[in-house]
């Protein structure tokens, strides 16, 4: 049996760690506010109050006494909130490294590489990045880590049809999207942790790239809403993410591998 703590226990972090207890595996769950804590323990994860903001306040030296982390924090993208972002990742390295923690997973996003207009594979990230600066700072931290860049996220409340519904003049009609479900996530971090695959880099979105327009259009069309307009004439940069490398090393095959069957 192993103890795994996940720091992020929301959208992904909460049904990953009830997925993790399920499979026999000690699991403790952060969380940034009080009110969230009786949610958590309900499922049978151990609650733990802690921020990083970007110190650490809070619960923390239980949490860090794990033998895995997985770092479920979303990045901060608006301007100036990168810095604070890289900090919290900092800080939580420097916990890690405190405690008892040999493993990390870390959670990242393909919004690592830029448009290429073509397939982009692991060594594609942009090295001006900030996430590829967040991805270094847990790297090196001296704790064996695997980096999983997720594509965009469907799931349980996360129904692509609201994202675009109604507007008007959209660009990249016909660039392809780049998604993964929720329960793909949870199956390939789990994939992971179950088959020692440290020190790895895996991009991880489904196999099939529909255009975006098709893919807004049915999802918000699902919902009664209405669709987005795309602009007809449009050279939108565009990337394709290979999860290849992936489906290999962990031997996954992807539960939702069509995007528009995610929905």
């Amino acid at each position: 049996m192993h103890s795994v703590s996940i720091l992020g226990c929301g959208w992904l972090g909460k049904p990953l760690g009830v997925a993790l207890l399920r499979s026999g595996y000690t699991v403790l769950g952060s969380v940034t506010q009080q009110e969230k804590l009786a949610a958590i323990a309900e499922t049978g994860i151990e609650p733990c109050l802690l921020k990083f903001d970007p110190q650490p306040a809070g619960d923390y030296s239980r949490f860090f006494q794990s033998e895995i982390l997985i770092i479920s924090i979303p990045p901060r993208r608006k301007t100036g909130l990168a810095t604070v972002y890289l900090e919290q990742l900092q800080n939580v390295v420097q916990e890690a490294q405190r405690g008892t923690i040999s493993h990390i997973v870390f959670i990242s996003s393909t919004a690592v590489y830029p448009d290429l207009n073509r397939i982009v594979y692991e060594d594609d990230a942009a090295v001006d990045s900030y996430l590829t600066e967040a991805e270094k700072i847990v790297i090196t931290s001296g704790i064996q880590t695997t980096v999983i860049r997720f594509g965009g996220l469907i799931g349980a409340g996360r129904h692509p049809g609201r994202f675009l519904a109604g507007k008007q003049e959209v660009p990249g009609r016909t660039s392809p999207v780049n998604m993964i479900h929720q329960e793909d996530c949870i199956k390939i971090i789990q994939a992971v942790v179950e088959r020692n695959a440290w020190g790895e880099i895996f991009n991880a979105c489904a196999d099939e790239h529909p255009a975006r327009g098709e893919f807004y259009f049915l999802a918000s069309k699902q919902l009664g809403l209405e669709p987005p307009h795309f602009i007809e004439e449009d050279n939108s940069a565009y990337k394709i993410v290979c999860s290849e490398k992936l489906k290999k090393r962990l031997k996954y095959t992807f539960i939702y591998p069509d995007p528009l069957t995610m929905f």
